[in-house]
């Protein structure tokens, strides 16, 4: 199976082949042309110079393949086209290659090379024709001279053809990009589920018998500190044990309960109502800006499966005591729900890879429960925002599509 390696050494494998024959193409121009070491020796050894750092920036890139060598054969290249122009009067073509310059950087795919010799050129031809025009240059470059308003006119449409294949190259490469990451994501996603399937079944029971057990014992008179302390870490890392399976079962089996209305204010009532004894142990109350009364369609069992875990999230990051803010209001369209903490916060480094599998910020997480977050959300067309600071705080935006329930 061909992979994305496979393509991106095949496409840089005709760019390689393609420079190189412009470059030879460039070298024959050279041999053949009218200039002579005797009456030109200046302009052929600034030409040869040229010609010699534009393969060797070439040669370079090839090997490199870095920014730093982009930038520098674009401007090689750049500068050797515009010689050429000055060069060589009496060849309109040359005008013609001063204008797509810029075509180079779209071939490298380079946004900061491309704006720089593009807006370079957006001056730099305009220049030369105005100069032309006005100068004695202007018995030099005739076909120039005869229609300058023209010229630059032209010049100018053909920077914006050049940025407008630029934007829609860099769109459809950015598209590529996401949209492979997606199925990436898919299927570890994917892999996740059958491997959870798997693990349900081979040791959930066995997991159940053996908690059984040391819960009969943990009941026993008879016991030393010691055997107590034992029973209970038992107890304590088999009660973990399960929650790792549990997060993973939430990839792998899906929810068959009937998606429904719910009414957003009294499901969030709820989940801090189940949480308010898990958060008073950690001195931190829930304050509710409930604004609106809002509906939304939803799986209600997952819907509070997020508010939990988000909930949850937010009471571990808080060190000191202080308050969980929860508000709910109507944004174009949307119920906004917002869990505001004032714990750790995030770096936007650590923002950017929350929701990918197996990456957490708990010291014996799984990195699964975020993942099933984005999940859920996303499925019912709604979408999580993450907004944090480190050591300020943490605001997690849920927003999903509000149900008018008069229709």
């Amino acid at each position: 199976m061909k992979n994305t390696e496979y393509y991106n050494n095949r496409s840089r494998r005709i760019y390689i082949i393609f420079m190189a024959t412009l470059v030879s193409l460039l070298v024959i121009g050279i041999i053949l042309s009218p200039l002579t070491w005797k009456e030109h020796p200046i302009e052929m050894i600034t030409q040869i110079s040229l010609m010699v750092i534009v393969i060797l920036t070439l040669l370079y890139f090839v090997k490199t393949n870095s920014t730093l060598s982009k930038l520098i054969f674009t401007t090689i290249s750049s500068l050797y086209v515009y010689i050429k122009f000055w060069t060589y009067p009496d060849t309109s073509t040359m005008y013609s290659f001063v204008a797509i310059i810029p075509i180079f950087t779209i071939f490298l795919y380079n946004r900061i090379a491309f704006y720089i010799g593009w807006i370079l050129n957006i001056f730099i031809g305009p220049i030369f024709v105005l100069l032309i025009t006005f100068t004695s240059l202007k018995e030099r470059f005739t076909y120039i001279a005869m229609d300058p308003v023209g010229n630059i006119l032209e010049f100018l449409a053909i920077q914006l053809i050049l940025l407008f294949v630029f934007l829609q190259t860099e769109t459809k490469v950015v598209a590529l990009d996401t949209y492979h990451s997606e199925i990436q994501h898919a299927k570890q996603l994917n892999s996740i589920g059958q491997l959870a399937a798997t693990i349900a079944h081979e040791i959930r029971n066995p997991i159940t018998v053996v908690k059984g057990f040391a819960q009969l014992f943990q009941k026993t008179k008879k016991m030393s500190k010691d055997e107590a302390f034992y029973i209970e870490t038992m107890l304590k890392e088999l009660e973990y044990a399960q929650i790792i399976i549990n997060d993973y079962l939430s990839l792998a089996k899906p929810q068959t309960e009937t998606i429904q209305v719910i009414e957003v204010n009294q499901e969030i009532l709820n989940v801090t109502d189940l949480l308010a004894s898990m958060a008073n142990s950690h001195s931190i109350g829930f304050q509710l800006n409930l604004k609106d009364m809002v509906y939304t369609k939803i799986n209600p069992i997952e819907f509070k499966q997020v508010l939990v875990n988000l909930m949850k999230n937010a009471i571990e990051s808080m060190d000191n005591p202080g308050y969980i803010t929860v508000n709910l209001e109507k944004a174009n369209g949307y119920a906004l729900i917002e869990i505001i903490d004032t714990g750790i916060g995030m770096s936007q480094e650590t923002i950017h890879r929350l929701g990918t599998p197996f990456y957490s910020l708990k010291e014996r997480g799984t990195g699964i429960g975020l993942t099933v977050c984005f999940n859920i959300i996303e499925k019912f067309k709604g979408k999580i925002n993450i907004k944090s600071k480190e050591f300020e705080g943490t605001t997690f935006q849920i927003y999903l599509p509000i149900w008018d329930i008069a229709q």
